[in-house]
């Protein structure tokens, strides 16, 4: 996750956009009214980027639409825990891989719960559900500004790996964990699901999005390791 709002992230690009746009029009109109366009500009493109950052999420994730029909039981989990605890409930996507994870993306009042197809034909009930409860346990910690930084991935380009690198803690993905159980009480659930990830495949590596999912790549260097994971899941 993060270390810092979804604001200070599109500030970055928007910043950047500020100056090459004042630098452009400072010897063309009077810098004041050149520094009012950059900023009007600036201010557009976060804003932009902020609207942008679901559908820019969703996108680099590989997500689609859930057809909640043919999966009752994952609705009905989702259902269950946000009428427990006064969650807003999430549009459902998946993503189609044989490999077990999760994301969500959004914030608390506009979310996007995704889950692979893997995770939806492997995992057994109480395992699905701790799942779920991890995920949207994010959402009141910091969701927004990770889905943020797939948008400001995006639009900083070269700076993407820097960015990431200084802005992004994996101790807070392990601290989901633990989140996630104090809704599902059930620690052993999350720590097996977690264990039958780490057995199989991985999803797709896409940097703009690793720091999203449950497990994510491994390659990724994002995520902190998923044995570190599961024996603290043990532990409790």
């Amino acid at each position: 996750m993060p270390t810092v709002s979804s604001r200070v992230l599109v500030a970055i690009p928007a910043a950047i956009a500020f100056v090459v746009v004042l630098l452009a029009l400072v010897f063309v109109i009077s810098p004041p009214l050149a520094a009012a366009v950059a900023l009007v500009v600036a201010a557009g493109i976060g804003w932009s980027l902020l609207a942008r950052a679901p559908g820019l999420a969703l996108s680099a994730l590989g997500a689609q639409p859930l057809e909640e029909a043919l999966h009752p039981r994952v609705e009905s989990l989702v259902e269950s825990i946000c009428a427990s605890f006064g969650i807003t409930e999430p549009q459902l996507y998946t993503v189609d891989t044989d490999a077990i994870d999760a994301a969500v993306v959004g914030h608390a009042d506009d979310a996007r719960l995704v889950i692979t197809r893997g995770a939806l034909e492997k995992l057994d009930r109480l395992e699905l559900e701790a799942v779920v409860g991890r995920e949207l346990s994010l959402l009141g910690n910091g969701i927004r500004a990770a889905t943020a930084m797939v948008a400001v991935s995006k639009a900083v380009g070269p700076l993407r790996s820097t960015i990431q690198g200084r802005l992004l803690d994996g101790r807070r993905l392990a601290r989901a964990d633990i989140d996630g159980v104090q809704l599902t009480r059930y620690p052993p659930a999350l720590a097996k699901a977690l264990e039958k990830a780490r057995a199989g495949v991985a999803v797709d590596h896409d940097p703009m999005s690793c720091h999203l999912w449950m497990v994510g790549p491994a390659r990724a260097g994002v995520q902190p390791l998923l044995v570190e994971r599961i024996d603290t899941l043990r532990e409790l």
